[in-house]
């Protein structure tokens, strides 16, 4: 099921759909959408939870992926939620081996992503 997912991710992006994606509050915890607008309010909660500047990305094919894009991976993929959905913790990396050495293996090879930056956040500064 879960890798049926994310070649479905990888899928849509191949066919130029644009998907983008964000780190939650939860450590490996990601968000994606087709639109930035569904994101830009989790990347906020999320820089001013973790206290640091936080990006948004565009996934991209890993093979258009440009020398300093990074790599979105899964790394472990867990019990299913209760609505059925994938559960998969992520890492971003900086490098297409680093994405290859890293990512899950445990149900066949999983494919990942080229991560592109489209908007940066900064935590909120509290008065």
């Amino acid at each position: 099921m879960s890798i049926d997912y994310l070649e479905d991710l990888e899928n849509l992006i191949d066919k130029g759909n644009e998907l983008f994606a964000c780190p939650t509050p939860v450590q490996g915890e990601w968000a994606l959408s087709k639109t930035l607008d569904d994101l830009r309010q989790k990347a906020q909660r999320a820089a001013n939870a973790k206290k640091h500047e936080l990006c948004i990305y565009r996934l991209v094919n890993k093979s258009d992926a440009v020398t300093g894009d990074a790599f979105l991976v899964v790394r472990k993929f867990l019990e299913a939620q209760r609505d059925g959905s994938p559960k998969i913790q992520w890492a971003l990396v900086d490098t297409r081996e680093a994405g290859e050495m890293m990512r899950d293996v445990s149900r066949g090879p999983s494919p990942y992503f080229g991560a592109v930056v489209e908007e940066t956040f900064e935590p909120a500064k509290i008065a």
